[in-house]
């Protein structure tokens, strides 16, 4: 039976079952993406049967605390795709009942997303300035900070000249997380809950020290500090640890690259942020900080814009915590950052990468991605966050490059601690993660997996399939006769396994591949720490005239399907045939 495609022949092979039925052998797939990204999620029964595992979760729980008690938005979005490729919102009573704002939420309804603001403010600097100033000193663009006398303090104060703004960016300045706002210093202030111990303190700070800005009021209003106020509070605080030793949750941070921005672009933060994200991806609910005007789209529960903290101006603090936004303009902005829309792709790629890891093993800081590993059908799968949470506005936003695929749940609620903005993306990567890595599978085995020959009759060909491990596997490896894939890469054991993993070196209507292969192996004693899962190694170190040998490139029509592979060390090319 021949199927016949745009410009092409093409054949399937019938999916394979597992690597090895001995259940004590495995391999090791190398860190990143293992297939090609999957592409219109929305028209695969994969990914909409996940999608209805989900809205089952929301529909079994709206009737319940905290569900019922919580307004919110969620997203999916893909970069193929120019619309959510699946949406869900409810509003709870106290949205329902607003005097002012909206009714009812939906997608793009404007939520205050809080430190989401923080990966806004980081992607400003590399659209501005690309990713090459991490490691300036934070003192190049704030010199206010070096002309500080640390000899004055009888505490320790950030050694600013030290600290670059990398160090800002991913948590490793070492300096305190905030400024002011959880100070027990200042009167008639939010921790006056806490008077009585408040007032058994030692009476030892003087005034000048008092915080005058920063701070929450008894009746939930911020104190708004001017620039001036904020580089010197900042400036002042003592330092919690030494720069580049651990991770540090720190939105003074992120108040102090907002200002060296606006510093190296000589502008005000807020024109910065309009005119190099907002204006070119075309957003229509997302501001830098508080709006001007409480509108039809905004989330303001109750419509009390003091109690649900909607009215508080951050000033300086914006791009920490001060964005407001919708979850099509997050959908925007992500496919944006995985398309690297407004960056180059270069920068893109080192963009998603671990700067620090935190005591927990599956985790780690990015800059300022708060990063989780999940194992996805036994290979680990990176998951690049940032929440936020102010007042009664909780919030997430997450991409997942190796599926080129994200989501965005804005949540609002006077009476909810963050239940459900822990809960929705639990959720969502549950059902979504075996999803995305089945649809990349098929989409792979659909368009590229086969037999590819030579019409020469110089019994050259390559067969590729897949099975249920990472990457296509490549079964039959001949060149003019010769058993390139057990006599070259199989040279250092009876088994290879062979797999073919997306290199992005290619453009246009080309898929580059790197090969990647390894003798099965053993599973391992308990214990064995040093030198497990070796395959990075030993990649491309077979080359013909200094090209890899494992090296292939796909030709794909306009439907995606490849038509033939080139082996690009030994400049042969082979069109698909029927299996």
């Amino acid at each position: 039976m021949k199927f016949v495609l745009a410009s092409c022949l093409t054949a399937f092979l019938a999916t394979a079952t597992a690597l090895d039925e001995k259940n004590d052998l495995k391999i090791c797939p190398i860190k990143g993406q293992q297939f090609p990204f999957p592409t219109r999620l929305s028209e695969e029964a994969v990914f909409k049967n996940a999608t209805k595992i989900i809205e089952d979760h929301f529909k079994a729980n709206l009737t319940m605390s905290p569900y019922n008690e919580t307004t919110f938005s969620l997203g999916l979005f893909s970069v193929d795709e120019s619309e959510l490729i699946f949406e869900y919102s409810h509003t709870d009573e106290a949205v329902q009942n607003s005097t002012q704002g909206t009714r009812s939420a939906d997608s793009d309804s404007i939520y205050r997303i809080a430190s989401i603001s923080k990966v806004l403010t980081v992607y400003l600097w590399m659209i501005k300035a690309g990713d090459r100033r991490w490691n300036d000193p934070i003192t190049e663009y704030i010199p206010e900070l070096a002309q500080l006398d640390r000899s004055q303090y009888d505490y320790a104060v950030p050694d600013w000249d030290e600290i670059t703004v990398g160090d800002l960016a991913s948590y490793l300045s070492g300096g305190a997380r905030e400024y002011a706002l959880n100070d027990l210093a200042p009167q008639g202030y939010l921790t006056d809950a806490f008077k009585p111990t408040v007032q058994d303190l030692p009476h030892v700070v003087a005034q000048k020290d008092v915080p005058t800005c920063g701070y929450l009021t008894v009746n939930v209003s911020y104190v708004t500090c001017n620039q001036k106020q904020s580089i010197n509070g900042i400036g002042e605080l003592a330092a919690s640890f030494p720069p580049g030793y651990t991770p540090l949750y720190s939105n003074a941070n992120f108040a102090l690259l907002g200002t060296a921005l606006a510093n190296l672009a000589d502008e005000d933060f807020e024109k910065v942020f309009h005119d190099s994200l907002v204006r070119p991806l075309g957003l229509t609910g997302t501001t830098s900080g508080r709006p001007n005007n409480i509108t039809a789209k905004s989330i303001v529960p109750l419509g009390d814009a003091q109690k649900s903290s909607w009215d508080n101006d951050l000033g300086p603090q914006d791009p920490a915590a001060g964005a407001f936004s919708t979850v099509n303009d997050l959908a925007a902005i992500g496919r944006a950052i995985l398309n690297s829309t407004l960056t180059t792709k270069a920068a893109t790629r080192r963009w998603f990468s671990t700067m620090t890891f935190v005591e927990i093993i599956d985790q780690a800081a990015g800059r300022p991605w708060e990063i989780f590993r999940r194992k996805v059908n036994g290979h680990p799968v990176e998951i690049y966050t940032k929440s936020g949470y102010w007042g009664a506005h909780r919030s997430v936003f997450a991409v997942v490059p190796a599926y080129n695929f994200g989501f965005a749940v804005l949540t609002a609620s006077l009476v909810g601690r963050g239940e459900v903005q822990d809960d929705v993306p639990n959720v969502v990567i549950n059902a979504m993660l075996p999803a995305l890595d089945e649809i990349s599978r098929q989409q792979a085995h659909r368009n590229l997996a086969g037999q590819y020959t030579l019409n020469d009759n110089s019994n050259t060909s390559i067969t590729i399939t897949t099975d249920d491990l990472p990457g296509m596997k490549v079964t039959e490896y001949i060149s003019n006769g010769f058993d390139v894939l057990h006599t070259v890469f199989g040279s250092f054991g009876t088994e290879i396994d062979f797999r073919l993993i997306p290199n992005h070196l290619y453009g246009g209507d080309k898929t580059g591949f790197t090969g990647v292969y390894q003798p099965p192996q053993k599973q391992l004693p308990d214990g064995t720490w040093y030198w497990p899962c070796q395959t990075w190694l030993d990649i491309d170190d077979f080359t013909y005239g200094n090209v890899p040998l494992g090296q292939l490139v796909f030709d794909a029509d306009d439907t995606g399907r490849a038509c033939n592979v080139e082996i690009k060390a030994l400049k042969q090319k082979l069109e698909r045939k029927q299996v």
